[in-house]
């Protein structure tokens, strides 16, 4: 039996600061471009997906090594705010993870340039063994590898859905294959099946990557949808039209929807309709965090906008 009011899902992962620079096109190099508007939002994936959750009305937490300097505390604060719960949050000397986000406003396309901390990895004490085995699902995003495959592998020793952001990537591909093969949601970007399976044909990659056993196998397209493995088939689904503000952060919220409509028991093709509504909405707003919608904003949303098959 679960812990009462313990987080349903619980993220390990990656938490950054995101200074977000809205600019009309991306300079060349060796040149200059004026910012047009600036805001400053936490950011990474583990993070923006665990608060989609959150926003969704899930019951979230998340565990991870944060920095003890400023960038650190705005995260930390900014997970409170959400109300995720932080209680197994660990403070280390040292600089958080950040970022610098350049969003062309001509076609909200973004462009990453990012510092990822030096920080010391997870302990996994006794503790914090017991918190993610008292969830009912961990989000990894695959950051910090010795954190996600340790974490995944307690996860399935305790009978906890591992979901897995494919995104990030060892050098070593025999390390991916590893801790993908022990993902029962295994949500892609477009070129992680590929890259995964060594092959350019991404249908017949996510065929030969459903053989491993993950009940959920899907890869994300951005405004061309998803394609999704169903019952040995691979199935295209459609994305919502929406005028897009800044596809920062709408793969990670697509996770930590998918998550809440799973923990809403929402049927599978229900499930990817949800998930890309949220994805949609957020894409409205600038930044990765402040424009993820709640649960009323989202079915409001999708009784309102029809889902193009």
């Amino acid at each position: 039996m679960k812990p009462i009011n313990h987080p349903v899902a619980v993220a390990v992962g990656h938490v950054c600061s995101d200074t977000l620079c809205v600019l009309d096109g991306f300079p060349k190099e060796n040149t200059s471009n004026r910012i047009q508007d600036t805001d400053r939002q936490s950011g990474g994936g583990a993070s923006q997906a665990i608060v989609a959750f959150a926003r969704l009305g899930g019951n979230a937490g998340y565990l991870g090594v944060l920095g003890d300097d400023s960038n650190g505390d705005f995260v930390f604060e900014g997970l409170q705010q959400e109300h995720v719960d932080t209680s197994h949050v660990v403070r280390a000397h040292g600089q958080n993870a950040f970022s610098i986000v350049c969003v062309n406003r001509n076609n909200a396309s973004r462009t990453l340039i990012n510092y990822h901390d030096r920080l010391p990895a997870l302990a996994f004490s006794q503790d914090q063994v017991e918190y993610i085995c008292g969830a009912t699902y961990l989000h990894l995003d695959g950051s910090k590898y010795e954190n996600a495959i340790r974490a995944a592998h307690i996860a399935k020793q305790g009978k906890v859905t591992v979901s897995l952001d494919g995104s990030s990537m060892q050098k070593d591909n025999k390390l991916n294959i590893d801790l993908a093969k022990l993902a029962d949601i295994l949500i892609m970007n477009e070129v992680y099946p590929c890259r995964l399976m060594e092959d350019n044909n991404r249908e017949r990659a996510l065929l030969e990557i459903a053989k491993w056993g993950a009940e959920v196998v899907v890869s994300t397209s951005g405004e061309e949808g998803c394609l999704a493995v169903v019952d040995g088939k691979v199935i295209s689904f459609p994305a919502y039209r929406v005028e897009a503000i800044d596809t920062t952060g709408a793969g990670d919220v697509f996770h930590g929807a998918f998550l809440r409509a799973c923990d809403l028991q929402y049927p599978f093709h229900e499930a990817i309709r949800f998930s890309s509504a949220v994805s949609a909405i957020n894409c409205m707003s600038l930044g990765g965090r402040r424009g993820i919608p709640s649960l009323h904003q989202t079915l409001q949303f999708m009784a309102e906008h029809e889902f193009y098959r």
